[in-house]
Order: structure tokens, then C-alpha cells, then sequence
């Protein structure tokens, strides 16, 4: 009787285990898991992304507070020529862009007639946006559009997640 109850009780336990590994691996393989999952490395991702980027801005100062401000010290700096200045007010990623724009408009002689342009202040048009960018419209005395300029706290984007990584603001389009 004993050996009997033994082999009942294997059998319980045994079944009992492929019943709860079975169980698991359902839950576990589940759609609804995998989304969790994959919804949990998005975030991960997002955070050590984040704090790249705000490593990243914190040791950026070239900017105003205002939109203003950064308009203004990107417009001195070039005055003074110095493109390497005048590229450091755009946000990190796009600086290397518009440094070599900037250099190819001197070296194709449009150095002074691009400065007359941005430098007439009646030509300049600025506004602040409903998406947060303050846009400044350089335009001719015909009022034909000359330049768009878009200025934005850098933000860092991840689906419909929006942070602000940086109180300087940044030209993100010249």
C-alpha cells in the first residue's frame, strides 16, 4: 500500500510541476507579456538615451534663455566670423551641418550680402508657435522669405514621449 501511495504522490507532484510549467510558459509566451516586455526595454532604452543627452546639453553653454538671446549671440558671432562660434548656438546634432554651410557661403563670396540680410532688423520677423519654436522670417524688402530660422529648447523625443533637455534654447533649423 505504501509503494502504491508513493507512486500517487510522484505522479501528483509530477503532473502538479508540468502543470505549473505549463501554466508558466503560457503567461510567460504570452502576447500580452511581450508587449509588457518590449514596452519595458523601450523604456530602459529611453531613460539611458535621456541621460546621454542631458549629459550631453549640461555641459553645453552656448545659448540664451530666450530664443531672443541665442538669436542674438548667434548673430554677433557672425559678425565676428567666427563659424565655429555661430555653429555651437544650433542644437549638437545638427553643428557640424551648419558649420560647413557657413564656410561654404564665405568661400563663395556671400559672406556679406547673406550678413546684410540677416543684420537689417526690419527684415526680421519673429514669432512664437503653438509647437513651442519661436520662428524668426528673414525676408527682402519685396517681403520675399530669404531665411527660416526655428528656435527650440532641444527636446528628446520617444513615441509620443517629449522631454526638455536642455533651458538653453538652440536654433534647430537655419
Amino acid at each position: 500500500m505504501k509503494i502504491i501511495q508513493k507512486k500517487y504522490l510522484i505522479i501528483f507532484i509530477l503532473l502538479l510541476a508540468i502543470g505549473l510549467f505549463s501554466g508558466f510558459s503560457i503567461w510567460f509566451l504570452s502576447p500580452q507579456m511581450k508587449q509588457a516586455r518590449q514596452l519595458k526595454k523601450g523604456i530602459e532604452n529611453f531613460n539611458q538615451t535621456l541621460k546621454a543627452a542631458e549629459k550631453k546639453y549640461a555641459n553645453d553653454t552656448y545659448g540664451g534663455i530666450t530664443p531672443e538671446e541665442t538669436y542674438q549671440l548667434f548673430l554677433e558671432a557672425l559678425k565676428k566670423q567666427d563659424i565655429d562660434l555661430a555653429s555651437k548656438y544650433f542644437i549638437l546634432d545638427k553643428q557640424e551641418e551648419y558649420k560647413n554651410l557657413f564656410t561654404q557661403i564665405k568661400n563663395s563670396g556671400q559672406w556679406d550680402k547673406m550678413m546684410a540680410d540677416l543684420l537689417a532688423p526690419k527684415n526680421a520677423k519673429g514669432r512664437m508657435e503653438d509647437n513651442g519654436e519661436y520662428k524668426i522670417e528673414i525676408l527682402t524688402q519685396n517681403n520675399e522669405l530669404i531665411a527660416s530660422i526655428v528656435i527650440k529648447k532641444p527636446v528628446l523625443t520617444m513615441g509620443t514621449e517629449q522631454r526638455e533637455i536642455s533651458n538653453l534654447w538652440k536654433i534647430i533649423q537655419f
